[in-house]
């Protein structure tokens, strides 16, 4: 070799390059490979994350455990069961009314059933009155006085002939066992009245049960039945017997502030 050329050098230059790019490649690769996983979660940890932030809303709802069973295999008795559905009235029907209202209210209330006011002055709604050997005549003034009550007078002559006043309801009225019947009697002349009360749920019959009320003469007497009693549930039709074998001089008294409540 001549002193003049210089020596050869150019193939390992190269071959260092060319390892230098390969590792620079390997490097790429293996950053590509292994960062993504690290950066993006994977499903089971966005489950995991979700789950941790709808788990402190879904702590909030109460749950109830399932009632035990019990040895039968029913439920146990702290079980509540659903109430009975209760029928409904039937359309067009009338309802019947519960007779609760006070007296002294001061407000008539007029509707197609029976008024629980039966008399006051004059008859209430759906009431009608009538006699059976008596002449009954409402709104009449009593003796020395401006107050207007139904006047009854007697008709028949003997005691065996039966001398009565009908109260009857349009429809039945809805009664329980507390339900009171009030009533003012005034009394006739002399001998004062004595009259059988009856009760029944019926338009075409008279009670069976009778209380015995007994007005003095010529003046007001106040009387409270327990009509529940003598027609238990409902009622209909109301009966005031003249009692002649007991009183056959009565021949003329006078009914007023006939009503039904508590």
């Amino acid at each position: 070799m001549s002193a003049g050329r210089r020596p050869i050098s150019g193939p390992p230059r190269r071959l260092g390059q060319r390892t230098r790019y390969a590792l620079l490649v390997t490097v790429v690769i293996c950053v590509a490979v292994a960062v993504p996983p690290l950066l993006i979660p994977r499903q089971d940890d966005q489950a995991e994350a979700s789950g941790a932030r709808v788990s402190p809303a879904s702590s909030r709802v109460p749950t109830t455990a399932p009632p035990a069973p019990t040895p039968n295999g029913g439920r146990s008795a702290a079980t509540p069961r659903p109430s009975p559905t209760r029928p409904t009235a039937t359309p067009g029907r009338p309802r019947v009314p519960s007779c609760t209202a006070s007296r002294g209210a001061g407000v008539v209330e007029v509707t197609p059933v029976p008024a629980c006011s039966i008399y006051a002055s004059a008859l209430g709604t759906g009431w009608q009155a009538s006699g059976s050997g008596t002449n009954v005549d409402p709104g009449r003034p009593v003796p020395d006085g401006e107050e207007a009550a139904v006047r009854i007078q007697r008709r028949v002559k003997t005691r065996d002939q039966p001398a009565t006043v009908t109260l009857l309801a349009g429809s039945p009225v809805l009664i329980g066992a507390n339900t009171r019947l009030r009533l003012r009697v005034y009394g006739g002349r002399q001998y004062g009245t004595i009259l059988r009360l009856s009760a029944s749920p019926s338009a075409g019959r008279a009670g069976a049960t009778t209380v015995t009320l007994h007005a003095p003469p010529e003046r007001w007497t106040s009387f409270v039945v327990h009509v529940g009693t003598l027609s238990p549930g409902r009622l209909r039709r109301i009966d005031l017997a003249i009692a002649s074998e007991q009183l056959p001089q009565a021949y003329e008294f006078y009914l007023d502030d006939i009503a039904l409540g508590r």
